[in-house]
């Protein structure tokens, strides 16, 4: 993120909060449940008193009632809460001491802007990232398909439809989603390990997107999540079709991007027949490839995305400063 000439950013420390291990991990699944957790949340309120906003990139905080109007958050969903639930941060009454959001979402967007001012910002990829010295085409003796990611995944359909095709699909999740049986053709890396990168390292993760003939993001289905995001951009970045369950509430799609298809939630058959219409043109995989990748670098920049993030934050703290 890029300095403003208007403000200036200090980052919050946490590690000076120490509390039992016990009451932290009972702390973060009750009252500060779905919030950046508890040690960013008394980091943030006594920061506060020496800050004009507080920035949180991973949401509402729940403690946002004993520093109102403060508090800047990113919202990736609209994660809506009663107030008899213990998840403090999404509270109504919390919402309203905000002093703004910054939306993954359009639909976000317009639930958010209900309690403070709210400004959608779509998210981005850095391509040079994966602009590496592997060919972004390289050839492997045998097809494949990469999958990858482990929230509201659904990796039983993927699976099932495997039966149905004859090429290899690499899954790379935790173990706990884990079909009790897989045929022949799945090749499941377990990333329940921690850090998960320790299950597969970068060089060799970029080797298999590279390698791979598209990308398969299989998800539940659920409409109010943003799941699949990052992992749909990193397949664009590196011009792979994308074949992804019709799903969450983002604003683009690979068939209406024309680099991928959708895929109905729980539909085994509809995953066979789009990997097979991959295997069987490879003409058509690469032009979807390529207009994935043409897209990212239209519409997902980090320029782009700095741009309107710094536009939205102080037409944010304007708004908020005239009242």
């Amino acid at each position: 993120m890029e300095e403003s000439d208007k403000f200036e950013f200090k980052f919050i420390k946490t590690n000076k909060i120490k509390l039992p291990s016990l009451l932290e991990r009972l702390l973060d699944r009750s009252i500060f449940r779905n919030s950046p957790g508890t040690r960013a949340e008394l980091s943030a309120y006594f920061a506060s008193k020496n800050s004009d906003f507080i920035y949180s990139v991973c949401g509402p905080l729940g403690t946002s009632l004993l520093f109102p109007n403060k508090v800047l958050a990113w919202t990736f969903k609209t994660q809506k809460s009663d107030n008899q639930s213990y998840q403090l941060a999404y509270r109504k009454n919390q919402l309203n001491k905000s002093a703004g959001f910054f939306c993954l979402t359009p639909s976000a967007e317009n639930y958010f802007n209900q309690f403070a001012p709210s400004r959608f910002i779509p998210w981005c990829v850095d391509m040079e990232l994966f602009d590496g010295k592997t060919d972004i085409h390289e050839e492997y003796p045998k097809p494949f398909f990469l999958a990858t990611g482990k929230t509201e995944r659904d990796y039983d359909t993927l699976v099932k439809s495997a039966y149905n095709v004859s090429a290899e699909i690499r899954i790379i999740a935790p173990n706990c989603q884990k079909p009790s049986q897989l045929p022949h053709n799945v090749n499941w890396i377990d990333s329940s390990i921690d850090p998960p990168d320790k299950a597969i390292d970068y060089p060799t993760l970029r080797k298999w997107y590279s390698q791979c003939i598209a990308v398969c993001i299989s998800l539940t289905g659920n409409s109010e999540d943003t799941s699949g995001y990052t992992n749909m951009l990193e397949a664009m970045a590196m011009r792979k079709p994308v074949l992804m369950t019709k799903s969450g509430c983002l604003h683009i799609d690979p068939e209406n991007g024309g680099f991928g298809e959708l895929i109905q939630p729980q539909d085994f058959n509809g995953w066979s027949v789009s990997m097979k219409k991959i295997l069987n043109n490879r003409e058509q995989s690469i032009l979807w490839g390529e207009r994935g990748r043409k897209f990212a670098e239209s519409h997902f920049t980090l320029n782009r995305f700095n741009d309107n993030f710094l536009s939205a934050l102080n037409g944010i703290i304007a708004t908020h400063c005239t009242k």
